[in-house]
This record gives C-alpha cells, structure tokens and sequence, in this order.
C-alpha cells in the first residue's frame, strides 16, 4: 500500500512539476506576444510615412495637409510623403488609405464628407465610417459662410428669410455640390427657418462665386476660404457664419445663433486618420505629434492665412469623443433634410 502511494505521490510531483515548466513558458510565451506591440511602437517612426490626401493638389484640404505633413516631418524626423487621390467625394482616397497596413506608415486626410456625411446620404462606400476609421487629430475647421449678391436687397438673415417667405421657389441658392456639407447645412436651415429656395449645385466654389457675384444667383453657400478670396468684393454681402463664434478672419460677420438659431453650430474639418488595428501607441505618438505641431506659431499663422479657426487641442480619447458628436450632429441634419444622393 505505501509503495501504490508513493508512486501515486511521485506522478503527482511530476505532473505538478510538468504544469508549473508548461505555465512558465506559456507566461514567458505570452510576455512576447504581449510585448510586440509596444516594442514595434518604441522606435516608430523609423521610415518614411505615406499620407493620402483625398483631393486634389492645390484646395483647401491638400494645403492644410501639407502644412502638417511638414510640421509632423520636423517634429518626427521622418518624411511624410504626400499621395493624391482624389475621386467619389473624397471617398475613393480614404478607402485607399484604410486598405494599408494598419501599421502607421500610411495614414490618411478624412474630411467631414467622407469620414461621416457620404454614408449617412447613400453614397456606396467600400468602409464603415463608424467602425474602420482611427481618428488621430483634426488639422483644423472652418465655418460655411452665407453671402448673397450685392443687389438682393437684404442685409442680414432676418431680412433674407422675410424675403424668402414672400416668395416662396422664386430665390435660388448655390453650393459647391450636391450632397456637400455646404448643401445640407442650408438645407437643415431652410427646415428650421421654414423657408422654400431652390438649390443650384455647382462643380466647386469657383464656379458657385462666379454667377454669385455676376449676379445669376441670389445666394451662395461658400467655405471660409472661398469668402475670404472675395471679402473686399462690392458685389457680394456676407449674411452670417455657421460655426458657433464670429470667423476671426470676417469678423463684422455675425454667426446663425447671434442671428436668432440657437445651438447652430456647424464647421467642416479634417482629419488625420489611419485604419483601425493601428498600435494605440502609434496613434497617441502621432496624436502627441500633431499637437506639438499646432502650437506652433508659424503652423498656427499659415493655417489662419489659410482660412482655418484658432486649432483646438485634442488627445485621442477627446478626438475620438470629438467625431463621435459631430457624427450625431450630422445625422440629425441628414434626417431633418432628408437628402439623399447616389453615387
């Protein structure tokens, strides 16, 4: 019998042995995989970095990105390389760049169309907007503005929307394109003024100033560049800013809500974004980066030149908590506006 139990306790030791040797080099195992992240992370970035820019070169969003790309360059010490692919809104570069390697070596520009809006009005896109995208930080915003040719005789959005009402489709307003933020933010105004202006939509804000300030269009919905290009023209009136504040850059123009709409509070953005499965390391480093660019004295003036509003400082958590109510916003407007566009 104490022979049976000391072989017994023998396998006993031995298997306990065999479990304690097993749980080591599983924990030591598992201490590896758990440490490749961080340990990719540690010497990132060691090689140049690709950014797809959605647009072509030369607008608004391409500027602004080259302006951080730089910045990021100086404060990272690697090349940020800028790669245009414009088409489909926007949409057709963000795909590509959430097709890459989530690896932070290819990151993209999502604009406010192409990061929430295109999905939420039908567009076929080939992501979830929701669920595949990383934000990193926002370049910077800027509001629409609403002007109207310099003979309508109306001086301010009171008087536009009095106009409005005594002529129910007879006034006609033009945006930079169908299904554009400019669109269905005047849209949802026209909802909330109640108001009926027949929309005209252009291939840009080029052609929209155009017949605005020629005169064949009463009302233009522009961006905050494209009014500053025309801010000393006779023949266009400045009614109001979108954005929640006065534009620094037109400040004698008021904003919708000193204007009578409480909480109109609407700018469009750009983003830094890369595709989700990104080390969150990575992301933060690249976060931090940003930041420390947006301090800085000449990114700040270059931005402001360039029609941008003061930046605001964002970590990941705040950026991510940051698209999370501008995607609200903008589905409350898609909503109300019930527009829809296709492909």
């Amino acid at each position: 019998m104490r022979q049976q139990f000391n072989k017994v306790a023998g396998c006993m030791k031995m298997n306990k042995s065999k479990r304690l040797w097993l749980a080591s080099v599983a924990g030591v195992l598992a201490l590896s995989f758990l440490g490749q992240g961080p340990v990719m992370a540690a010497d990132y970035p060691n090689k140049p970095i690709k950014v797809v820019v959605p647009f072509p070169a030369g607008g608004a969003t391409d500027t602004a990105s080259r302006i951080m790309t730089k910045g990021l360059s100086e404060v990272l010490g690697q090349p940020f390389v800028v790669e245009n692919k414009a088409g489909a809104a926007g949409t057709l570069g963000v795909a590509s760049a959430l097709r890459s390697n989530p690896d932070g070596y290819t990151l993209g520009i999502g604009p406010v169309g192409a990061t929430i809006i295109g999905k939420l009005i039908g567009m076929q896109v080939t992501y979830d907007p929701a669920n595949d995208i990383v934000p990193i930080g926002n370049i910077g915003s800027l509001p629409l503005v609403i002007a109207v040719k310099g003979d309508l005789p109306v001086n301010n959005i009171a008087e536009l929307v009095a106009l409005a009402k005594s002529k129910p489709g007879a006034l006609s307003y033009g945006t930079s394109g169908a299904g554009t933020p400019g669109h269905l933010v005047f849209e949802y105004f026209k909802k909330i003024a109640g108001v009926d202006i027949v929309h005209i939509p252009y291939k840009g804000d080029a052609p929209l100033s155009t017949d605005l300030i020629g005169g064949q269009l009463e009302i233009g919905i522009l961006t905050g560049p494209a009014a500053l290009t025309q801010a000393e023209n006779k023949r266009l009136k400045f009614l109001a800013v979108t954005s929640g504040e006065r534009y620094p850059q037109l400040p004698a123009v008021p904003s919708l809500i000193e204007s009578g709409y409480k909480d109109f509070n609407v700018e469009i953005w750009n983003l830094v974004i890369t595709p989700t499965g990104t080390d969150p390391q990575i992301v933060s480093t690249l976060n931090a980066a940003m930041n420390k660019v947006l301090t800085q004295d000449a990114t700040k003036e270059t931005l402001r030149l360039q029609g941008y509003l003061p930046s605001v400082l964002m970590s990941t958590d705040e950026t991510k908590a940051f698209v999370a109510a501008e995607r609200k916003k903008w589905e409350t407007i898609v909503k109300t506006t019930g527009v829809t566009i296709a492909n």
